[in-house]
C-alpha cells in the first residue's frame, strides 16, 4: 500500500531545508535535501516540490525572494536578498510552522541547535548505519520530525539531542519522542515489505540520573553522553 504524502507536508519540509541555506546565504545540497523526505518521495522531482512550494509562497508574500535559485542557479546578488529576508513570518503564515522546531513552543536555543548539527555530522560515533548522511529534522509521515536521522539501505538511527540542563521531563519526553518515531518509521518501512532495523539514540550532555536510564532501558533507546 503506498503511503499518501500531503502536498504541503512536502513543500513545508522543503521550505525549512532552503531557508536555512538562505540564513548562510549559500546554495542547498540537492542530496541533503532530498533525504528529508520518506524513501518513495525521492524519487519525485525535487523541483516539482519547489514550484508548488514557491507557488503558495508568493500567493502571500509577492515580494519574497525565490527560494527555488538556492537549489541552483542563484547569483551572489539573489543569495544575499534571500538571506536578508524575515522567512520566519513567511513560514508561520505560509506553512503553519512554529517560530523554530522546538517542541515546547520555547525559541530553539544555539545550543540544540549546535548539538543536532554535531549530531548529523558524526555518525561514527552514534555507530550510525555506513552507508547513511546524516541530516537534521528529518520529516516522518506523523508529521514529527527528528533532531538527526540517518537512513541506510537496510538500517535507520533516529536521534534526539538535550543539550545540557535539560530537566528529567524533558529527557523523559525525549525518549517517548524516539519511540514514536522509531514506530511510525517501522510503520512506513512495513508499507513497502520492508523490516530494517530501526534503532533510537538520546545525546544529552549531562550523564542523567538512574531512573531515566532504566527508562530508557526499558524503552530501547541508547542514551549517548557527549
Amino acid at each position: 500500500m503506498p503511503l499518501e504524502i500531503s502536498q504541503i507536508d512536502l513543500q513545508r519540509t522543503l521550505f525549512r531545508f532552503l531557508t536555512k541555506s538562505a540564513r548562510k546565504g549559500e546554495l542547498a545540497d540537492r542530496d541533503a535535501a532530498a533525504k528529508r523526505f520518506p524513501a518513495q518521495v525521492r524519487q519525485v522531482d525535487l523541483d516539482s516540490i519547489a514550484d508548488g512550494m514557491q507557488q503558495r509562497l508568493s500567493e502571500m508574500y509577492p515580494d519574497a525572494p525565490d527560494l527555488r535559485g538556492l537549489l541552483g542557479g542563484a547569483t551572489a546578488g539573489d543569495l544575499a536578498a534571500i538571506q536578508g529576508f524575515d522567512w520566519v513570518v513567511v513560514g508561520i503564515y505560509t506553512f503553519g510552522l512554529p517560530p523554530t522546531k522546538s517542541r515546547s513552543g520555547t525559541p530553539e536555543s544555539s545550543a540544540h541547535r549546535t548539538l543536532k548539527e554535531w549530531a548529523a555530522s558524526n555518525g561514527d560515533a552514534l555507530n550510525a548505519p555506513s552507508d547513511s548522511v546524516g541530516v537534521t529534522e528529518r520529516w516522518f509521515p506523523s508529521g514529527d520530525e527528528s533532531d538527526a536521522a540517518f537512513i541506510g539501505e537496510s538500517e535507520t538511527l533516529i536521534v534526539e539531542v538535550r543539550p545540557a540542563g535539560a530537566e528529567a521531563h524533558e529527557l523523559q519526553q525525549a525518549l517517548f519522542t524516539l519511540v514514536k518515531m522509531r514506530a511510525v518509521r517501522q510503520a512506513e518501512l512495513s508499507l513497502g515489505g520492508r523490516n530494517d532495523e530501526v534503532r533510537v539514540t538520546l545525546i544529552v550532555e549531562e550523564r542523567p540520573g538512574s531512573a531515566t536510564h532504566e527508562l530508557a532501558e526499558s524503552l530501547g533507546v541508547v542514551v549517548f553522553v557527549k
